[in-house]
């Protein structure tokens, strides 16, 4: 394979405040930048300035042709701070995933987070974020989000982006917990609002070559494992821009997300999960069945059962929760509450109670 790096420049910090107490998570943040000059240097910033210093932060450009490079170098160059930069110019252009990959590589970190070169961080972010993550184990988090437009202008309330984003958010209220909210929707919005650890990555994989959903294949394949942790507040700001795939619609929404749920339902099928909470029949035997057969996932108006149909159309091969009828077909006049289901309330109970 062609060795993508041209050169890997890594700035020395000077040693870090006594403040920082030394049991705290160190985070690494990788940037993935491509033709993003115009934005970049705010998100470099963005990282920079945090309340609560990141440890290191690792910039790669994936062979960018406009003036990316040269911003980069004029953001960081005398920086004095805490933080450790790397940079890795790559000399051949690999895509989002190669380069997220290749920047997660080289992280020293025990909590890893990506933030695209368009976007910025909100002031506060890895503070609160910290404060909301268990104090051991592996984790996944998100924050909400934010939406500026091209120039870094706040969106007004009525734009589309924030009425979808309102909507979603709304509908995941409705759900038992995150895990269920992010089948139907992908509420944390970008990869770039993922923070996680190391040992999580570590044993999920990395982000799939996805172009519309490798956030939401990864956040999906990481909630087998662990309670997806979510801070409604928004700590992240996504710009909206002709070129960035929030906008983009297309024949690969479909096929996209239909192999990552594909990815999903072959995982649970497995067996337990890690994750006592995840949507899975095992956990949820009731309301699983019916909220699968009511609710569409974000692809497609079909609900989930339907398209989990029309991806394992092999009795031999299905999952077994697919060999009968039931959800909103087998019967259910009502949405069941989650709490007729005896199992996934003891579960939930035991869960939530302070220890």
């Amino acid at each position: 394979m062609h060795a993508p790096m041209l050169r890997f420049l890594t700035k020395s910090a000077r040693p870090r405040p006594e403040a920082r107490p030394p049991t705290a998570r160190r985070i690494s943040v990788v940037i993935p930048s491509y033709n993003h000059a115009p934005y970049i240097a705010q998100a470099i910033r963005s990282v920079l300035d945090q309340d609560r210093p990141v440890d290191e932060l690792i910039i790669v450009d994936d062979c960018s042709t406009d003036e990316s490079r040269a911003v980069i170098a004029r953001t960081i160059e005398g920086y004095a701070g805490p933080v450790r930069i790397q940079c890795a110019l790559l000399d051949r252009n690999g895509g989002a995933h190669a380069a997220i990959a290749l920047g997660l590589s080289k992280a020293s970190g025990d909590a890893l987070t990506i933030l695209n070169s368009d976007d910025a961080y909100g002031p506060d972010r890895f503070r609160v974020i910290c404060d909301a993550l268990p104090p051991e184990g592996d984790f996944i988090a998100f924050t909400g989000v934010d939406f500026m437009d091209d120039s870094g202008a706040r969106l007004a309330e009525d734009d589309p982006v924030r009425t979808w984003y309102r909507d979603v958010l709304g509908q995941a209220g409705a759900c038992p917990t995150v895990g269920f909210a992010l089948l139907r929707h992908n509420i944390a919005v970008t990869s770039g609002n993922l923070v996680f650890s190391r040992g999580l990555y570590e044993t999920v994989g990395p982000f799939a070559a996805y172009r519309m959903c490798h956030d939401w294949d990864f956040l999906i394949r990481c909630m087998v494992h662990v309670e997806p942790v979510f801070v409604p507040t928004p700590h992240l700001r996504y710009r909206t821009h002709a070129t960035n795939t929030l906008k983009s619609t297309g024949d690969l929404m479909h096929g996209e997300g239909s192999a990552a749920l594909k990815t999903y339902l072959s995982l649970i099928a497995r067996g337990a999960t890690d994750n006592r909470l995840a949507p899975t029949p095992e956990n949820w035997p009731v309301y699983f069945r019916f909220f699968t057969a009511t609710y569409a996932p974000w692809f497609t108006g079909e609900p989930i059962e339907t398209v989990a149909r029309q991806l394992f159309p092999d009795p031999e091969t299905q999952p077994a929760w697919l060999s009968t009828e039931a959800g909103a077909a087998g019967g259910f006049r009502t949405a069941p509450s989650p709490v007729q289901d005896a199992l996934a309330l003891r579960r939930v109970v035991g869960l939530l109670m302070p220890r």
